[in-house]
């Protein structure tokens, strides 16, 4: 059964709601009434009186502020001058279950490159989510915005072939959200021959750590290194595919195993504040137990009920890769210099957070990677953040099309 969680057309059937959407005359990207509305949608997210439980709604709040929008702005513009930039029609977004704002950011960035869009959200329950299309509600029901509410529809249904086709034969450009077979399912699903595409499909974080760095901190700098390490990590239970779960450790034995004993110090202090859940417990342990029957070599450092769980290992691969599922559970591998990381990596390793290395040092590792790995580093703190150019790809350009026309 399909339910409508935000439309201003509720009498509409699905089929309807899809007609209405794509007969709706087309906005230019950054339109004034799409940009007013992002902006008063950003402005109401910071009033929630929720906001501080979830912090991750006021990160979303930042992203979408006037100045970063008059910021994307200028980035789609830098084109040629003679160029007509468009959107791209009706966007059909299939939303993530384990990530609640992810698929904020990709719609609201539709929005601004003046699409319509109908997103599938999951039928989990959400408290966060919730709260947005609260908002929505709010916003209709105060009488404005009228041009950027009517070009939204929010649902959600079960699994289902036949309703996702339905959908995906009427849309100009399908964004998937999902594991590796989530997306292998939905794309096996036609689209229209015109229609673009574009998959997010299973990828990990990692951290790579100058051991030396760490080992020579004062405390309150530890400290706060610790803090952004769990806001990378434990947020949304270590299920977002930026947050790491392997660490990475450079430097030699004695600088190594110093640095780790100050910081995971201070990371087992700082975790207190995020929720420890005894369902996340059961994973991380029967994870560990699992990767050990299957022959991993790992070495528990700690005890098995720390929050986070570490794991030694002499190097990661993809059973790892596979059997490890997050909710705190971190595996530990030493390496002697930064470069030696290249042949570690796999191409769904996508964010490596770091922390203590220089520009070069990172151009270089990249230059000796020779599969799909890393789309993008951040410094300690920063994985969760998002960027229009996600897994390699600019939104932005996706989300729009550019006419070529005469200069004169």
């Amino acid at each position: 059964m399909t339910t409508l969680l935000f439309t201003t057309s509720p009498s509409q059937d699905l089929v309807g709601q899809a007609a209405r959407l794509r007969e709706l005359p087309a906005l230019s990207p950054f339109d004034p009434s799409t940009v007013d509305f992002v902006s008063e949608f950003s402005r109401r997210i910071l009033q929630l009186p929720e906001l501080r439980q979830f912090p991750e709604l006021a990160t979303l709040a930042h992203w979408f502020r006037p100045a970063a929008i008059e910021h994307l702005s200028r980035l789609l513009a830098n084109g040629k001058d003679s160029d007509v930039t468009l959107a791209r029609g009706l966007v059909f977004h299939l939303a993530p279950a384990n990530v609640d704002v992810l698929f904020a950011y990709a719609w609201l960035m539709s929005m601004l490159s003046g699409n319509r869009n109908l997103a599938r959200l999951s039928q989990k329950p959400s408290a966060q989510r919730e709260a947005l299309i609260r908002i929505l509600h709010a916003m209709q029901a105060d009488g404005g915005h009228e041009r950027a509410l009517e070009r939204t529809v929010l649902l959600t249904y079960p699994h289902d072939d036949e309703i996702t086709a339905l959908l995906s034969r009427r849309c100009h450009a399908r964004i998937i959200w999902g594991g590796d077979q989530t997306v292998a399912h939905i794309r096996s699903i036609p689209l229209a021959p015109l229609a673009v595409e574009l998959a997010f499909p299973d990828r990990f974080g990692i951290a790579a750590f100058n051991a030396r760095c760490f080992a020579d901190a004062r405390e309150e700098e530890l400290a706060e290194l610790a803090r952004r390490f769990c806001n990378d990590t434990l947020w949304f239970g270590q299920q977002a595919c930026s947050s790491p779960r392997t660490v990475y450790w450079i430097g030699d034995e004695p600088t190594v195993e110093h640095a780790q004993a100050r910081f995971w110090s201070q990371v087992h202090n700082a975790a207190a504040s995020h929720d420890n859940e005894p369902a996340a417990l059961m994973a991380r342990v029967t994870d560990a137990h699992l990767m050990a029957a299957q022959g991993i070599p790992l070495k528990l450092s700690g005890s098995l009920d720390q929050f986070p769980l570490r794991l030694s290992a002499p190097r990661a691969d993809d059973k790892q890769r596979e059997q490890q599922s997050g909710h705190g559970l971190l595996v530990e591998v030493a390496l002697p210099a930064l470069s030696v990381l290249a042949a570690e990596l796999d191409d769904r390793d996508q964010t490596l957070v770091q922390h203590g290395f220089g520009p070069d040092e990172l151009r270089q590792l990249l230059s000796a990677l020779s599969n799909r790995a890393i789309d993008r580093i951040v410094p300690l703190g920063r994985a969760l953040d998002f960027h229009h150019v996600w897994d390699g790809t600019d939104l932005l350009g996706t989300l729009t099309r550019r006419i070529v026309c005469p200069a004169r």
